[in-house]
């Protein structure tokens, strides 16, 4: 079913397009993809992967300038709303093994990459329609590549930025190579008003590792929906750790397929919601090779009139044999006007697989508060010290070891300002 404001979208996707810079090479994607936009329309609640997230204030504020793309920001590859800015500095220079290039600046073999990493948002399955919108009005994009097998893995910050009064695009393509290494920081900050609809592609290439942290912290009233897609090679290693902690509405979409053998993944996911933020969390992880092995838990933390959806799905295909696989929902309301809705699914094709799944929601353990106002805490402190603890196998993940103290610092400031924790 289409929204009635697709028809508005699609035109103002074709109204912009001559001020969308024009890269030859992304033609016939972009036309594709505006067709999927024009054949799909935009989502709704009638779609059941969005019974619980409403996009229609957000695509309301945005109809009117949807390919903004403000210039502003700076060195340490910053994408202000949508735009490769590369470092202009020596501070900014880049660790060995690492290249980043803007879209509209890459070489013909680059390009090629660059090109089957666009048109495959998520192997084997349809491109969803909030990736059509970005490929239709893609004019420019970040193109990563990793070639450094240290034994200490370079890191990279890349940090996006939405400052512009209508719809921030940005584009992130990683290209792992065979056996290299990465710690990537993906930070999503902004202005007020910030509206942002980021596509993220990550190909991970045989024998690879990648230590993905993404933190979002947009101001209260941010808008923000995400496409992330991770495909693992043979024996490739992913460990990712999403946190969210600002933002009015943010859904995420992360789906990582293990396409070869002995591929394994570990993702971790907490979200902070409070007054009527709405955090809304769709993972799916597809198996599609024998002997790989998945392992994903999601934190939920829930106070004021804030609502949190977590849906997460593991496939395991035909011949994926030996899989092992387990996923975990865990929730925590502070307040009796909060709410976290949660799902976990499996769809197995094959025999011979240990897949497990499920979720707990509850609130405080008042003996455990007891104990700890006991022994001298305030009420506050025991509930910090409770709900820290509770998050704790979350933020241990993180790498290195200083940013997830920064990280657990930043966690101890947004619960003081919790409203209603209190209560």
């Amino acid at each position: 079913m289409k929204t009635d404001l697709s028809q508005v979208w699609r035109d103002a996707c074709l109204r912009n397009r001559d001020a969308i810079p024009q890269l030859a090479w992304l033609t016939d994607l972009r036309d594709s993809a505006l067709g999927v936009l024009t054949d799909r329309g935009l989502p709704d609640s009638a779609q059941e992967e969005w019974r619980y997230t409403s996009l229609e204030d957000y695509f309301q504020r945005g109809a009117s300038s949807p390919a903004s793309n403000d210039p502003a920001g700076q060195a340490q590859l910053i994408l202000p709303d949508g735009r490769a800015v590369l470092p202009t500095s020596a501070d900014a220079a880049l660790p060995a093994g690492i290249e980043v290039h803007s879209l509209r600046d890459l070489s013909p073999e680059l390009r090629t990459r660059a090109a089957r990493l666009l048109a495959n948002t998520n192997p084997d399955a349809e491109i969803s329609a909030l990736a059509a919108l970005n490929l239709a009005l893609l004019g420019d994009g970040l193109y990563v590549r990793c070639a450094s097998a240290a034994d200490t893995p370079p890191a990279l910050h890349l940090r996006l930025t939405g400052n512009s009064s209508g719809l921030a695009q940005p584009r992130l393509l990683i290209d792992m190579a065979a056996g290299s290494r990465l710690n990537l920081l993906l930070e999503h900050q902004g202005a007020a008003g910030t509206l942002t609809n980021v596509v993220t592609q990550i190909s991970c290439g045989t024998g690879s590792h990648l230590d993905l942290l993404r933190i979002q912290d947009l101001p209260a009233d941010g808008l923000l929906t995400e496409t992330t897609h991770i495909e693992l090679s043979q024996d490739a290693t992913l460990s990712a750790t999403s946190l969210d902690f600002g933002g009015q509405l943010v859904r995420q979409d992360l789906s990582v397929t293990l396409s070869g053998p002995g591929a394994t993944a570990a993702i971790h996911g907490a979200f902070l919601v409070s007054g009527r933020q709405h955090v809304d969390n769709h993972t799916t992880v597809d198996h599609r090779a024998p002997d790989t092995s998945s392992r994903e838990i999601f934190h939920g933390l829930a106070t004021g009139h804030g609502r949190g959806i977590f849906n997460g799905r593991i496939v395991v295909q035909p011949g994926a044999v030996r899989t092992v696989s387990a996923l975990n929902s865990r929730n925590l309301l502070l307040t009796n006007t909060a709410e976290i809705d949660t799902k976990p699914e499996l769809e197995i094709y094959t025999d011979d697989v240990r897949c497990s799944h499920g979720a707990t929601t509850g609130q405080l353990d008042a003996n455990a508060l007891f104990y700890l106002r006991s022994r001298g805490l305030s009420p506050d402190d025991a509930r910090q010290a409770l709900i820290t603890a509770f998050l704790h196998a979350t933020l241990a993940l993180i790498v290195p070891e200083d940013l997830g103290t920064r990280v657990a610092a930043r966690l101890q400031a947004r619960l003081a300002a919790l409203d209603g924790a209190a209560g």
